[in-house]
């Protein structure tokens, strides 16, 4: 046996060396559990996996927001009282959860501190504008950003148990039908979505950038969504809700110009990636389930369906254990799939 690995061995080099290519694997994706969140059935926003505590954060429908323990699979600590919740983000201490509409009269629009030490809520911060939604870290300077999707900007602020507000940015365009959703940092620069633009913007000083429209029909889900940095092939995949028009794009993640575009089933609110497998997962925002891509093959490889009547929406993947967690909002539950190489 140890022959026969050596001669594998050497045959794997001497075709790597002579350039001959491999196919990726293909995957099948097993459910393997069911995890019922104390929500009701329906659309739920966001979902996170914290690689510090291997737990998995997810916005619940309509309030609140829970906290899944991995090993266990299990339901640890849930966040009853905010209101409306989109996304949320995370450092080592803190995990910060933006609410729409929070808790009680005048007590809307709102950064949610959650202190993981104890998990408890430690501040609830009123942010400069309303419906705030995409929220991220730059570590670089360790601020706080928050989309505003009404108000077209935004903000930062510092980090901690207390987020004081330091300063706000314009996005672009000035006009927007839809508005902004979701943005990424990625190499020291931030990638805004803006109705069907992609925007760069100075994380210091809030300067626009290389700017794209990709003019496309927008929905009632808005235009461009949720990103994906591969760092490795330098490309920048950005999702988008009109699956005819736009679909998943592959773009220059300095030119912003369309490189590839890859289909999507119904159009994409959230995107997961999984570098190890080389695997992006790329949630349906209105059909029950989530596309698969081969990153290095940049092509779609597989449709996983839920079965669920409601969407999938969002979701999010452990890469050490390289399992997906979907949230099915049919069934009110956390539906965790299992990557099977074939």
């Amino acid at each position: 046996m140890h022959n026969v690995k050596k001669l594998a061995g050497a045959a794997l080099l001497s075709a790597l060396m002579s350039g001959v290519a491999f196919a990726s694997p293909s995957y099948t994706f097993k459910l393997v559990d069911k995890i019922p969140l104390p929500t009701k059935p329906g659309h739920g926003d966001w979902v996170s996996f914290d690689p510090g505590n291997n737990d998995v954060y997810v916005s619940l429908n309509g309030a609140g927001m829970s906290v899944i323990d991995t090993k266990t699979n299990k339901v640890i600590h849930t966040f009853m009282n905010i209101a409306s919740p989109n996304t949320m983000t995370f450092d080592a201490n803190y995990v910060y959860e933006t609410a729409a509409a929070g808790p009680g009269a005048g007590m809307q629009n709102q950064i949610i501190v959650i202190d993981k030490k104890t998990w408890t809520v430690v501040d609830q911060v009123t942010t400069k504008g309303t419906s705030p939604d995409g929220i991220f870290i730059d570590p670089a300077n360790n601020d706080l950003y928050v989309v505003s999707d009404d108000d077209n900007w935004i903000e930062v602020y510092t980090t901690g148990a207390h987020p004081t507000f330091i300063k706000k940015f314009a996005l672009y365009p000035s006009n927007p039908v839809s508005g902004p959703d979701v943005a990424n940092l990625f190499n020291g620069t931030i990638y805004a979505t803006d109705d069907a633009w992609v925007v760069q913007v100075n994380p210091n000083t809030g300067a626009i950038g290389t700017k794209m429209n990709y003019n496309f029909k927008l929905n009632k889900f808005g235009g461009t969504k949720d990103m994906f940095w591969d760092k490795m092939h330098n490309a920048v995949w950005v999702a988008t809700t009109n699956p005819k028009a736009a679909g998943m794009m592959i773009v220059n993640p300095t030119t912003l110009a369309i490189e590839k575009k890859l289909p999507e089933t119904s159009g994409v609110d959230a995107v997961a990636w999984d570098r190890k497998l080389g695997l992006v997962y790329a949630f349906e925002g209105a059909t029950p389930g989530f596309d698969v891509y081969s990153i290095a093959d940049e092509k779609r490889i597989a449709t996983v369906k839920t079965g669920m009547k409601k969407p999938t929406h969002s979701g999010a993947v452990d890469p050490a254990t390289h399992m997906i967690y979907a949230y099915a909002g049919g069934d009110a539950a956390m539906y965790v799939y299992q990557p099977v190489a074939n």
